[in-house]
């Protein structure tokens, strides 16, 4: 009976093993995102992809298809970039930039943004611009949500190295 107890103790004591993460592809595209296991999907008109969590966060992912030859020069690039910047936060409601960042996600140009909604809840975006396409995350962490967790789902957005 002793061992029982201390098995059952020693069971309980342990840390609980982490799910692992749902990789989640896209068709026509190679880029893939991984998104923890207590994500659920949700589908949705227009989407690509949706999920949603017990806590609130909701990840939709979108495509667009547009010829982007500006994202693909230096030249207009960052000019090319701010127009997409300029777009969503038009479409976020009492918008506040907290950060952006231009970059190369697996060779693809990129666009990170950072907003804070006038009710505490955080939405990053990340924007892969393809050549002939563009993919779009948005993700909506609630008011005291973990943005360490939300900018790792972000930041796995992104096409495999070349």
């Amino acid at each position: 009976m002793t061992r029982v107890v201390i098995a059952v103790m020693l069971a309980l004591a342990l840390p609980a093993q982490a799910q692992p993460d749902q990789a989640v592809t896209f068709p026509r595209t190679k880029t893939t995102l991984r998104v923890p296991a207590s994500f659920t999907r949700v589908e949705k008109t227009g989407l690509v992809a949706g999920f949603r969590d017990s806590r609130g966060t909701l990840l939709a992912v979108t495509r667009a298809s547009l010829p982007n030859p500006d994202a693909w020069r230096s030249k207009t690039r960052d000019a090319y970039l701010e127009q997409i910047e300029r777009g969503v936060l038009a479409s976020i409601r009492g918008a506040k930039k907290l950060s952006r960042q231009a970059l190369s996600a697996g060779g693809i140009p990129a666009l990170d943004l950072e907003v804070r909604r006038d009710d505490g809840a955080t939405i990053l975006v990340r924007v892969l611009v393809f050549r002939t396409y563009a993919l779009s995350l948005a993700l909506e962490v609630p008011k005291r949500g973990s943005l360490d967790d939300a900018r790792a789902i972000v930041k796995s957005f992104a096409p495999p190295k070349t």
